[in-house]
Order: structure tokens, then sequence, then C-alpha cells
């Protein structure tokens, strides 16, 4: 990952579409398989740490996730309470979702969403970003 953007003079992120930006700007295009995470506090301003999580699965296992969203939601208490996460699935391959993109984000929603708030759930792919709903 190269930054293209610095955390610290950034904008403020409050909408979707400022989140799917965001994630452009320090995810990009695909390059392999894994989940990033980026940490908003409440008044969207990102935290200086991105997440990238490797060698995830090609589905999740259901339920998995939910301890990963646990601790983050401890952390966002701490760190910046009332915060946010945008989540990123990052695959290889085109834009058209597929049955396993569909899966994560059922899985991530459910995990994470009913313990903070997800400012943007996507997945970067071969030729950009897109929105990934359940």
């Amino acid at each position: 990952m190269t930054l293209t953007v610095n955390i610290d003079d950034a904008p403020p992120v409050t909408t979707p579409e400022q989140a799917r930006a965001r994630v452009f700007d320090l995810v990009g295009h695909a390059i392999r398989r894994q989940l990033w995470l980026m940490l908003l506090d409440a008044h969207g301003r990102q935290l200086p740490v991105v997440i990238p999580i490797d060698n995830i699965p090609l589905r999740p296992e259901p339920g998995r996730s939910r301890f990963f969203a646990i601790g983050i939601n401890e952390l966002l208490a701490v760190q910046a309470p009332g915060g946010s996460v945008i989540l990123t699935l990052e695959r290889p391959g085109s834009a058209a979702l597929t049955a396993p993109d569909q899966a994560w984000a059922v899985e991530l929603t459910e995990s994470f969403g009913k313990l903070m708030c997800i400012t943007g759930l996507f997945v970067a792919h071969d030729d950009g970003v897109a929105v990934l709903a359940p």
C-alpha cells in the first residue's frame, strides 16, 4: 500500500461517498484478497491507523468476525468514542459482486453493524472501489 493521502491533513469522512473516495485513495485497485479497516472518530476524522487483515478465506465463517468487531468497538470506545468504521474487502476480479462478496457483506454487517456505525462497506476490485451491500 502506498498512501496517496496524508491522514492527518485529510478532510473528515462523514458520508458513504467520502468513505468510498478515501478507500480508493488508501487501498486503490485490488492486488490480493484481504480485509481493510479504517477507523473514524465521532467527527469523521480518520484515526492514524489502517488495519489490513490478510489470508482471509473466500467466504467468511459465520460469526467469526464478531470477536474482532468486539475488539475494534472497545478500541473506538477508548480512542474515539462515538466513532465508526469503514470496511473494505479487497479481492482481485471484476466489479460484479459475487456470492462470496455478498457473504462477506452479511458477515461484516452483522458483526460490526450491531456494535458500531459503519460509515462505508466496500469491495476494492481490479477497476476501483464499489459499494458492498448485504
